[in-house]
């Protein structure tokens, strides 16, 4: 409500400085930028959402022109900023779906906001049983 209140504040001298003829009252500009503020946020949670469900869908396709795809969208995560999370370590960003064992195997990749730090699309685990090599500590 600060930002909305600062930014409406400042809105009748840019109308003035612009040649407006008529500066709306104070209470009422605040209320028209509050709103279009929230708005624009709620417009881009609902595009940002969609966009982490067609890349979610994509990323689980396999196919000869997923590259091509893939890095096509990667640019429009970017662009948008998303984040596109595959590691199973930030366990707060996935649902874990099935099976059994210790160790997670990635269904989905989760997609958070960078704006917000909010999970938009919440990524899917599945439980597997952890390598017999990982387990006796040995790495390959």
């Amino acid at each position: 409500m600060t930002v909305i209140k600062g930014v409406a504040a400042r809105v009748p001298e840019a109308l003035q400085a612009a040649g407006a003829d008529e500066v709306p009252p104070a209470g009422a500009l605040t209320a028209a930028v509050r709103r279009a503020v929230l708005d624009e946020f709620r417009t881009r949670a609902q595009f940002a959402g969609r966009l982490a469900e067609i890349d979610a869908l994509l990323w689980s396709r396999a196919g000869d022109s997923r590259e091509t795809v893939e890095g096509a969208m990667r640019a429009h995560l970017r662009e948008l900023r998303l984040l596109r999370v595959t590691e199973p370590e930030e366990s707060d960003r996935f649902v874990v779906t099935e099976g059994e064992g210790d160790a997670f195997e990635l269904l989905s990749p989760a997609y958070v906001d960078e704006l917000t730090g909010k999970v938009i699309l919440a990524g899917q685990l599945r439980r597997i049983a952890r390598p017999a090599d990982v387990k006796a500590g040995k790495e390959a």
